[in-house]
């Protein structure tokens, strides 16, 4: 079955769909972490070491 369907097919553009494709999702994913305006959520994350609610749980 699979071989008469893809007897006609040269799959020569497959590697560059794949490519384009690739970029495509690697760019959204760049916008969607840095252009989005969260630098809220990033400024919260960052201070996490340094706060001092969970000092009392590290028992060395």
């Amino acid at each position: 079955m699979y071989k008469q369907f893809y007897q006609g097919m040269s799959l020569t553009e497959l590697p560059l769909f794949a490519l384009v494709l690739f970029i495509a999702v690697f760019l959204g994913v760049v916008a969607w972490v840095f252009v989005a305006r969260r630098s809220g959520d990033f400024d919260a994350l960052a201070r996490m070491p340094l706060s001092e609610q969970g000092e009392g749980s590290h028992e060395q």
